[in-house]
């Protein structure tokens, strides 16, 4: 019976992102006869009704902690962990938010548009060289009042721990001096019971410990069994970045020591946070010190 109600739970997700997709497109290009900078703006504050429209039909609940804490006449950079989509249909209750994702989701037909529309930058990780455009295209979005998140951790865990931190982004908030938001999520429980361990991974679209990857679809149509997934955010005091973006030692000092500010939170909240594993395995480890990042 589940699973007749989570295909049931899909169709109607994907009738009301269909009807929400085109919405947008047809705001987008009518109001661009007032410029391109300008439809923006507009489609970037309807993000909160997609925002709604997510956390409706995926049965997402969340309370935020501390909102009164956002900037409110500027964009700003808000940085979190990253466990897939849950968190990102979590964040859209609390701000219009654009988002900072990798390229091939804007080719994605009809999302990709509307993501386009409301001021995300697509960035190629697997790409060198490029860090420079990517800074000062978020640092544009950014002078245009748009609100940007991006996951310094590039990638996702089961929300019980921190990856390292990649620096790059934060100089185009560094560049226009506009505040970076730290932002850290706990699932709490799913259909009102606490978050087992087992189910982490149900939730968050992230590899299990063994590193076992799950396909978008199947971990999708497998969440919408569930009929309630609550979460916490707990937004934490902006920091106007001010250090020398040339230096790449001040950079990743920057970087560590919002981590390390997150961690703490996460500490608070998390009660299976392990504030020592960077790493998803020891394999996992070797291959990535031994890879040489774009975005260091």
């Amino acid at each position: 019976m589940k699973y007749i109600i989570a295909a049931i739970r899909t169709l109607i997700f994907f009738v009301f992102t269909l009807i929400m997709v085109i919405a947008e497109n047809i705001s987008y290009y009518v109001l661009s006869i007032f410029g391109k900078q300008f439809s923006v703006r507009i489609n970037h504050k309807l993000t909160m009704v997609i925002g709604w429209m997510l956390r409706f039909v995926l049965g997402i609940r969340v309370k935020i902690h501390n909102k009164e804490k956002l900037p409110k006449d500027r964009g700003f950079l808000v940085v979190s962990n990253h466990m897939g989509y849950v968190e990102l249909a979590a964040l859209l209750k609390a701000a219009p938010i654009a988002f900072v994702a990798k390229e091939a989701v804007g080719k994605w037909p009809v999302l990709g548009a509307v993501a386009k529309a409301s001021g995300s930058v697509f960035v190629n990780r697997d790409k060198g060289g490029m860090s420079e455009t990517y800074i000062n295209k978020t640092a544009e979005v950014l002078k245009n009042r748009i609100n940007v998140w991006f996951s310094p951790e590039k990638t996702t865990t089961d929300g019980t721990w921190l990856r390292p931190f990649s620096s790059a982004l934060f100089v185009a908030a560094n560049k226009v001096k506009c505040p970076v938001v730290p932002a850290v999520y706990v699932i709490k429980s799913i259909n009102g019971k606490p978050i087992k361990k087992e189910q982490r991974c149900q939730v968050s679209w992230a590899l299990t410990d063994e590193g076992k990857n799950t396909p978008f679809f199947k971990h999708f149509t497998h969440f919408m069994s569930f009929g309630r997934v609550d979460l916490e955010m707990y937004i934490m005091d902006p920091i106007i970045p001010d250090y020398d973006d040339t230096n790449i030692e001040e950079r990743r000092k920057f970087s560590n020591n919002l981590r390390e500010l997150m961690a703490n939170e996460l500490e608070k909240h998390e009660p299976a946070f392990d504030r020592n594993r960077k790493y998803l395995n020891s394999e996992e480890e070797k291959k990535l010190k031994d890879k040489k990042f774009i975005y260091n």
